[in-house]
């Protein structure tokens, strides 16, 4: 099963940010090519599926997807608590 996190910032500019995981692990780095389908941007506050890698620079998502159900966007206001990824 792969992880579920919530998209803290992302700078489409850049085509970097980082995704917060549900489990409250470490912040995980994710960058545009790693995201599946055509729009290659994340919001914030969007719930999304991903993959962890460790390399010299850290944790990095990879494969990452955007959670089957979940709200296209969730601003960090609007956090329930409850998560769209199953």
């Amino acid at each position: 099963m792969s992880p579920c996190g919530v998209v803290k910032w992302f700078d489409p500019d850049r085509g970097i940010g980082l995704i917060s995981q549900e489990d409250a692990g470490p912040y995980v780095q994710a960058e545009a090519s790693a995201i599946h389908g055509e729009d290659r941007r994340l919001r914030q506050g969007e719930e999304v599926l991903f993959n962890l890698t460790l390399d010299s620079a850290g944790l990095r998502a990879d494969d990452i997807r955007r959670s089957e159900g979940a709200r296209r966007y969730r601003g960090p206001s609007q956090h329930t608590g409850i998560s769209a990824c199953v």
